[in-house]
């Protein structure tokens, strides 16, 4: 995997440094608007080369793989350009502002025979899958929490008048978007499509949410996401059953370590070893590239599609409009 990838934030740092302890993991090129940040991350990762046009990075026959970390609303157009230029895609997350167009990216994978992974680290990690091994000790779940809930370094300059990307309705921006996407995707992974959902915001006068509480509604249990951009939390989650409790600590994104509390004791678990999350996330991707396993992508792309519903139907349900998406 040679991958080029556009955009210069805090996450594609993040990314690029477990990408590099990653077998079959290289970069071979940043994309910025912005040649001197571009530059100044390339140099930090001994990237050879620096673009500020897309197309151009696009025809770059030595990459096979575009890494996609613009703002959310460019998201579905880049993904779509890398695809129809015959590149492999990682697109984070999220996704896509609608089930339509997320629909659209993974037919257009599939047809072209191509990898299209979500960056998001929620679905690759350990925990994740052993908490859903451990659900049937628990016995039936009759409550579910998940609290994600990060200051933001951006909330200040909204409140002082400006409009930075993240808080931005014309950039599909706010905290369901940003933040609250890992709790869906880890009720999600753990319990499928709710029955029904609800998303309850706090909007800025702009329109966008800074926090909100999104309540899925499963057949026995309610399950409730709380997510946040304008106040810190004590976040993890808690899942409570009729014969025991499982807490997880740290937020959605990394669920940090994970406790078992039935009738025979507690158990705990750290699988992770204090590894980041975009470690493992890295990882997967890279171990699923190399077997091929185009299978396990598309089912994985379905995943996607299906929450990039829920979000949809959450804003619709909040009354929370993207201009020019809906």
């Amino acid at each position: 995997m040679k991958i080029g990838t556009i955009g210069t934030g805090s996450i594609v740092s993040w990314v690029m440094t477990e990408a590099l302890r990653t077998d079959g993991m290289e970069w071979g090129a940043v994309c910025s608007r912005r040649e001197e940040t571009g530059r100044a991350l390339a140099e930090r990762f001994g990237v050879a080369k620096v673009y500020t046009d897309l197309d151009a990075m696009l025809a770059d026959g030595e990459l096979d793989f575009i890494y996609v970390a613009s703002p959310n609303s460019l998201h579905y157009a880049q993904t779509r350009r890398a695809l129809l230029a015959g590149k492999n895609v990682i697109c984070e997350k999220p996704f896509a502002p609608t089930r339509a167009q997320a629909e659209e990216l993974a037919a257009l994978a599939q047809d072209k025979g191509l990898f299209l992974f979500e960056g998001i680290t929620t679905m690759y990690l350990p925990h994740l899958a052993l908490i859903r091994e451990k659900l049937a000790e628990i016995g039936p779940v009759r409550q579910a929490a998940c609290t994600f809930c990060q200051y933001s370094s951006k909330y200040d300059a909204l409140r002082a008048g400006e409009t930075p990307n993240v808080f931005n309705p014309a950039f599909a921006g706010g905290a369901l978007m940003d933040i609250n996407l890992y709790n869906l995707y880890f009720a999600y992974g753990l319990f499928g499509v709710p029955e029904k959902l609800s998303y309850h915001a706090h909007r800025h006068a702009n329109g966008i949410d800074t926090s909100g509480v999104l309540v899925l509604e499963y057949p026995d249990f309610v399950c409730q996401c709380t997510g946040a951009k304008d106040c810190q939390g004590d976040n993890g989650a808690v899942i409570l059953g009729e014969k025991g409790r499982i807490r997880v600590d740290g937020p959605a994104s990394m669920c940090s370590r994970v406790t078992v509390v039935t009738a025979d004791g507690e158990q705990a678990f750290d699988l992770q070893n204090g590894e980041p999350a975009w470690y493992f996330e890295m990882q997967g991707i890279a171990e699923r590239v190399a077997a091929g396993d185009y299978a396990d992508c598309y089912r994985r792309l379905a995943d996607t599609v299906e929450v990039a519903g829920l979000l949809e139907r959450a804003r619709q349900d909040a009354g929370i409009v993207f201009p020019g998406i809906g």
